[in-house]
């Protein structure tokens, strides 16, 4: 556990204890108030939060750290048909779009990845996928 984790995590045990402890010394009738007062607002907080995750989600596609010994494929939101060979490189349909924002939904990584074969994240297809298995070479 890194330092910063640490002292957040007894800072928010000191805080919930210290609520507690104010809410035990007010009386069963006033902690009762307080604790609704306190959910209201905490309630907006984490409706705040909530729209602001996904305001600000965007739509980012990343590989991180990878280092492959094979291919590294990342799809999303494609208007058509996609085609992935093993070994090689990806086709779609002539139909295929750009990428459009809020179609597919998060956020494709691949965190320290390191491979030794192929990857494949696929987020938003409109259409058919296939993977083809490595052909045999003469």
């Amino acid at each position: 556990m890194t330092k910063s984790v640490l002292l957040t995590a007894v800072g928010a045990i000191l805080a919930l204890g210290g609520l507690a402890a104010f809410l035990v010394l007010q009386g069963l009738d006033a902690a009762d108030k307080w604790s609704s007062v306190l959910s209201l607002f905490f309630t907006v907080a984490g409706f705040a939060l909530a729209l602001g995750g996904f305001a600000t989600r965007g739509a980012a596609q990343t590989a991180d750290h990878a280092v492959t010994g094979g291919s590294l494929h990342q799809i999303r939101n494609v208007t058509g048909d996609v085609v992935i060979t093993a070994g090689g490189g990806t086709g779609s349909a002539p139909a295929a779009t750009p990428p459009a924002e809020g179609q597919g939904g998060g956020t494709q990584s691949a965190h320290g990845t390191r491979t030794a074969g192929d990857v494949h994240q696929i987020d938003g297809v409109d259409g058919s996928l296939r993977i083809e298995p490595p052909r045999p070479t003469p």
